[in-house]
């Protein structure tokens, strides 16, 4: 596959995507379909997905010890790896570097051979620049609840990232509380006409996956954790799964974290070309 039919598929993506509530809930996943040619290893196994079939589960007194859960103690934290891009049956592969500054900021850098895009998320708006088109975005946080309806701002974005809840589990009188065939416990709310589940695997107190639903509009975003591994006392999810249906398409996307480190020291560089033009999301 020659480059310039890569950046057409990737326009073709993002045209497609546009316009997709659950891309604007999460605006960093936007730049993660600009460019890659492909299949990269250690795709993650979704589950079977079906809007018609409620997922069977039974209301139980059981509960996650949340006050056990496992969030990372950190100031500055790295990680790296690869992803893959699945969309009308044809992969994409291209390789991320992610940074965090706890509770302060996030930069996301994609690139294949050469730097594509880069993400700044911090704590009153999400800035991104791509560089096969030159365009840029800047959008905060009530631009997004003023389309959506929906509360989402970096704590949101940093633990769907992190492998952490979206929502505060410390208000249990929130949820309620189920368990599925496989004695899995899902914590769910509605609010608003948009539901939230996030699925826990009682024995080793793990968040497996979350997800944020329109079920009238048959849109979601789907999260899925794999493969934890240790970073200091930390199960850092080796593999993070993300599905995006908008009712008509559904677009996969795996990310496959290969290093880790944590670092006192860490610079977030991130300046947008003043010739590139911004677009609107």
């Amino acid at each position: 596959m020659t480059l310039h039919h890569a950046e057409k598929v990737a326009l073709e993506v993002l045209a497609q995507i546009n316009n997709l509530f659950i891309v604007r809930l999460s605006v960093f996943i936007l730049l993660f379909f600009v460019l890659g040619c492909g299949s990269k290893k250690n795709k993650i196994q979704f589950p079977e997905q079906s809007f018609n079939s409620e997922i069977k589960k039974t209301p139980t007194d059981s509960n996650i010890k949340i006050k056990d859960l496992n969030y990372i103690d950190f100031i500055n934290l790295s990680f790296s790896g690869n992803s893959n891009l699945e969309y009308n049956n044809v992969d994409y592969g291209f390789d991320l570097i992610f940074r965090f500054k706890k509770n302060e900021k996030i930069l996301i850098s994609g690139s294949l051979f050469l730097p594509i895009f880069k993400v700044l998320i911090d704590q009153n708006k999400i800035s991104g620049y791509q560089k096969f088109d030159k365009t840029f975005f800047d959008v905060n946080y009530d631009e997004i609840y003023n389309k959506l309806g929906i509360n989402l701002g970096f704590n949101e974005i940093e633990n769907l990232l992190l492998g952490n809840p979206i929502l505060d589990l410390n208000k249990s009188e929130n949820f309620k509380i189920y368990q599925n065939e496989k004695n899995m416990l899902i914590y769910s709310m509605e609010k608003e006409n948009v539901t939230y589940n996030m699925t826990f695997d009682p024995k080793s107190n793990k968040l497996l996956s979350q997800e944020i639903t329109q079920l009238k509009l048959n849109r979601y975003l789907k999260i899925y954790y794999n493969s934890f591994q240790k970073l200091n006392s930390f199960d850092l999810p080796r593999l993070i799964g993300i599905l995006i249906n908008d009712g008509k398409n559904l677009i996969k996307l795996t990310i496959s974290n290969q290093s880790r480190e944590i670092n006192n020291e860490l610079s977030f560089p991130f300046k947008i070309p003043s010739n590139y033009k911004k677009i609107k999301l």
